[in-house]
Parts: C-alpha cells; sequence; structure tokens
C-alpha cells in the first residue's frame, strides 16, 4: 500500500489509520501480547525545514522520549546507521523505567521498558518514516528479533 512494504509477525493484527494517505499516515501492528509496533510516515519536506539529516531527527524523538514525566533511568543502549532501500537511516534502542501511578499513599511503581526506533528520509518517495515500538524489558530479545525482521525487510519505494 502506498508503495511502502514490510514484513510483519503473521500472528499480528494490522490496524490502518482510515485518514491516512500516501503523503502521511499510520499502521499498528499488534501483536499477541498486548504490543504495538507502529510505523508513521509523512512529508520528508516538512521534516526537512526542522531537522538537518535523519540523525537529527532520531536524536529530537530520543529526547523527547528522555523528558517524558513518567520516565526515569533512560539509557540508550544503541544506535546504529543501517542501509534502507539505499538510504541511510537511523536504528536506536533505549531502556528507561516508566513510573506507574498506584494506589494512593503507596507510591509508584516502575515498569522496565526498551523502545525501538528506526528513522528513514526516503528522496525517492519524498516522504519520512518512522518505524517504533515501546516494549516491557525482554532478556530473551524477542523484540530485538521482531523489530530487526521489520527493519531488514522495509521498503519506503
Amino acid at each position: 500500500m502506498y508503495s511502502i512494504g514490510v514484513d510483519y509477525p503473521d500472528d499480528s493484527r494490522v490496524e490502518f489509520n482510515s485518514k491516512g494517505k500516501r503523503e502521511a499516515g499510520d499502521i499498528a501492528f499488534h501483536l499477541p501480547e498486548r504490543i504495538r509496533i507502529f510505523l508513521s510516515w509523512g512529508e520528508l519536506e516538512k521534516v526537512s525545514k526542522r531537522f538537518n539529516s535523519v540523525q537529527d531527527h532520531a536524536e529530537y524523538s530520543i529526547n523527547a522520549m528522555k523528558k517524558g514525566k513518567n520516565v526515569k533511568n533512560f539509557e540508550q543502549v544503541s544506535r546504529d546507521y543501517v542501509d534502507v532501500n539505499n538510504h541511510q537511516a537511523t536504528l536506536t534502542k533505549v531502556k528507561f523505567d516508566e513510573m506507574i501511578p498506584s494506589l494512593p499513599f503507596a507510591g509508584k511503581k516502575s515498569l522496565q521498558r526498551e523502545a525501538y526506533s528506526l528513522h528513514v528520509h526516503c528522496d525517492e518517495s519524498k516522504r519520512y518514516f518512522v518505524l517504533y515500538t515501546m516494549a516491557p524489558s525482554d532478556p530473551q530479545g524477542k523484540y530485538d528479533k521482531t523489530m530487526t525482521a521489520m527493519v531488514q525487510s522495509f521498503k519506503c519505494h
């Protein structure tokens, strides 16, 4: 659809935003574990006015997440520059504790989270793409493997 392609887990439910169009939109991939992976896109011209590079775009997104009011112990685990459809893309993984309000006087609970994001700027389609998810911390690396497979299969034009 819209000249975008990505392989996703067979047991996912795919949800298209009904307001999406070729120029801008998003898709949610609902995994059985109640994890969602999102693919969002928009006009490259708009982000090019704000960011000098795909790396700057990715850095802005990570900094925005880091500043979240319920985010503690934020750590960037990795940042890799990968080739996606002959474009240099930025693949980032972070870990943090998400503070969850609980009963009064019980304080806040924290959940360890991992977030992954792929930022791509595609001159051919004149769009930017962000593939991202936030999931519970996973020592077995299941979400690493899922995101790696989706990144490796992603086609932006």
